[in-house]
């Protein structure tokens, strides 16, 4: 299981050259968000835009990164992708609610599978002082989020 604050930032790996191709920057997760698609990569390259990596084009990870196939291409990222933490699709920083509407938290992080890419869990805030004194809360449901205009709604799990 993995974290995004665990993946941003790794790098991507030709390993039969070692070249970086560039790091994680962002997910790219499905219409639904009830997985991630892959990964949103910043290339080296100063002139070019961030770029899509699927998940299955992951062969290998370890602690220098993520390796893939020399074959492999970056695809450019569309406007209808939506990603975890920027454009118009974002789930971090969104409110989560029961279903009474009252707010559990805020969406702080995503738990995911990294070789299918479902998502497992969301991490939520209540805030600094509550993330202090409570410690942060771990949400795990059973069916996917509902989402709202500006927020998500845990179903009913019946």
């Amino acid at each position: 299981m993995r974290t995004f604050q665990k993946v941003k930032g790794t790098a991507i790996i030709q390993p039969n050259t070692t070249e970086i191709i560039g790091t994680i920057s962002d997910l790219v997760l499905s219409k639904d968000i009830t997985e991630v698609k892959g990964y949103w990569v910043q290339t080296k390259k100063w002139w070019s835009k961030k770029h899509f990596l699927s998940i299955e084009d992951v062969i290998h990870q370890d602690i220098d990164g993520m390796y893939i196939d020399s074959g492999t291409n970056l695809q450019p990222i569309t406007k209808e992708d939506k990603r975890l933490i920027e454009g118009n699709g974002h789930i971090i920083g969104h409110s989560v609610k029961d279903k009474d509407g009252i707010m559990i938290g805020i969406i702080e992080d995503v738990y995911f599978l990294p070789e299918s890419g479902k998502i497992v869990g969301y991490e939520l805030t209540e805030g600094l002082f509550s993330d202090f004194s409570k410690g942060i809360k771990l949400l795990k449901p059973k069916i996917p989020l509902i989402q709202r205009e500006k927020s998500f709604m845990v179903p009913n799990e019946s």
